[in-house]
């Protein structure tokens, strides 16, 4: 991260988003099982196995639990969309910013909902005793009207891919981000204190059950660690290999905090559960260890594809339960775990890259335009266009998801 030197990406945070990934595509394969789709669906008195139980109610439901991972990618949309603003001199080109975002977050949006609605035509879902309620709860019927409106990406998405309703938090996002820019990169003192207030405006919001109060603010926290980055780095700099290990350990368990007990978690949990997400991308900004398991090749690829993973998986994990299920549940979860990485790979290279290049080529159309239009004007000189740097992958931007 040398931002002396122009470059604004962080590597290791693309393998975290990847990681981040995978962990939303095992929440969905594991919740298909009975008892814990069970739990997981809402009845936490449900009947479990020894096995079960300690995965649902324990730390290591956190290697399949999908609410922190999407916490995670919040705050990496806020980390990596902030950066190019905090390079010498950037230049803020907000027609080109939008154009650009527009193309990189919708068409694969659209090209996901056309996977699920082909998907459902060749294989209806259904409601079947093998498989868990929580699966259950995505048997529907598609209409163009639900179709229509989860392609708004401004309304909560329906069931026919449901990861989409996190979209809406990226759209909104992204929409405001002049703000966020602001906020980032003025008062850099306080900085500590805006991270502090954004994560008491996150417990509000989930104390008040607003979403917009719980979900934007994450990304705010993402944003000032970003724009903090250098300085968090000095910081942490000195700390021995020990105070990491305690910074891991909280964020797991705190990123878990709805799951530590079979009792109903207490109002406001997600509030915890952004801390924990915080100090997980803390840890991968500033913690040489993690540092390296972020740019280990598997956690790249997979934060290369994780965008698509999260765009298409559900509907192929459903479609694949719903085909094999009367055959092996669990043969129906490898098959379609399997079969979600490589369509993943096939949307990443047909659909993902095609919508980034055409995002580029559009943001430079804008500001070819914008300048020829500056030129126009008496005593004018366009600035130079700052944002046709080479992209940053967000899921979602990817998150985004995911995370650019």
């Amino acid at each position: 991260m040398r931002s002396n030197s122009g470059q604004t990406r962080v590597t290791q945070l693309d393998g975290l988003r990847g990681l981040a990934a995978l962990v939303v595509v095992a929440c969905h394969a594991l919740s298909t099982l009975p008892g814990i789709g069970s739990a997981v669906s809402g009845n936490r008195s449900a009947e479990l196995n020894t096995a079960e139980a300690w995965a649902v109610f324990s730390p290591l439901h956190v290697l399949w639990n999908g609410t922190p991972a999407v916490h995670v990618f919040f705050v990496l949309s806020g980390f990596v969309l902030v950066l190019p603003f905090t390079r010498p001199g950037a230049t803020a080109k907000w027609a080109q910013y939008y154009a650009k975002r527009f193309f990189r977050l919708y068409l694969p949006a659209w090209a996901s909902l056309a996977v699920a609605v082909v998907l459902m035509a060749a294989i209806p879902r259904s409601a079947s005793p093998l498989q868990s309620p929580w699966a259950d709860m995505y048997v529907t019927d598609p209409s163009v009207g639900q179709v229509l409106k989860d392609g708004l990406l401004l309304l909560n998405a329906s069931t026919i891919n449901t990861p989409l309703w996190s979209l809406k938090w990226e759209v909104l996002f992204s929409l405001l981000l002049p703000v966020y820019v602001l906020v980032a990169l003025r008062w850099r003192r306080f900085w500590h204190v805006k991270i502090g207030l954004a994560l008491v405006l996150a417990a509000a919001g989930a104390l008040l059950d607003v979403e917009a109060l719980s979900y934007l603010p994450i990304f705010a926290v993402g944003a000032v660690l970003g724009a903090e980055r250098e300085r968090i780095r000095e910081l942490t700099r000195p700390w021995p290999r020990f105070v990491w290990f305690f910074v891991a350990a909280a964020g797991i368990f705190l990123a878990n905090a709805e799951w530590i007990s079979p009792e109903q978690p207490i109002p406001g949990v997600e509030a915890v559960v952004t801390v924990g997400a915080t100090l997980i991308v803390l840890l991968f900004v500033s913690c040489r260890s993690a540092k390296r398991l972020g740019d280990t090749a598997a956690a790249q690829w997979l934060g290369r594809v994780s965008f698509s993973l999260y765009l298409v998986h559900l509907p192929v994990i459903l479609a694949g339960v719903t085909l094999l299920r009367s055959v092996s549940l669990p043969l129906a979860l490898a098959v379609s775990v399997a079969a979600s990485f490589v369509i993943a790979e096939l949307f990443y290279r047909y659909v993902e890259q095609p919508a980034q290049r055409l995002s580029m080529a559009v943001g430079r159309a804008v500001g070819h335009r914008s300048r020829s239009d500056a030129k126009d004007l008496p005593g004018t000189q366009a600035a130079p266009a700052t944002l046709d740097s080479p992209p940053i992958r967000a899921l979602a931007g990817a998150g985004s998801g995911r995370r650019g």
